[in-house]
């Protein structure tokens, strides 16, 4: 599993670096808009490196491996949203209001944390109902 986690966390630093050079590149003036893009951009990647250092660092067993990849792969998704609006928010930063800005972004955090947030609603359920399996079918 160190491998894999090497190989998410180069994955993360050069999705971080592509990020920030298409911000910066491709910005049409240093304003509001843009830094509150660059702001969420960099919430994306951290919240991403969260889940995949300490909610996989958590799991020990193969089962806890697979009950926490929803999350993680939510946290993917989340980024790979947030680099065409940091995007569109680079390109049109002169033109579009700081408060769009604010709610677009914001929208997409709140639904990205509560989607990977609710896959460890079932995760107790999914461990009840395993346990209960491997005893029915130790008993047979």
């Amino acid at each position: 599993m160190r491998k894999n986690k090497g190989i998410g966390i180069a994955v993360w630093i050069l999705g971080l670096v592509l990020a920030n050079i298409l911000l910066f590149c491709l910005e049409k003036g240093m304003t509001i808009t843009f830094w509150i893009t660059t702001v969420f951009v960099w919430i994306a990647f951290v919240s991403s490196l969260f889940f995949l250092l300490f909610v996989w660092k958590k799991s020990d067993r193969v089962e806890e491996h697979f009950l926490h990849i929803p999350a993680i792969t939510v946290s993917y998704v989340y980024i790979t949203l947030q680099i065409p609006v940091c995007i569109i928010f680079a390109l049109g930063s002169r033109t579009i209001p700081y408060k769009v800005a604010i709610i677009i972004n914001f929208v997409v955090f709140v639904v990205a944390w509560g989607v990977a947030l609710s896959s460890f609603v079932g995760n107790d359920y999914i461990r009840k109902v395993n346990n209960r399996q491997k005893e029915h079918h130790t008993e047979l």
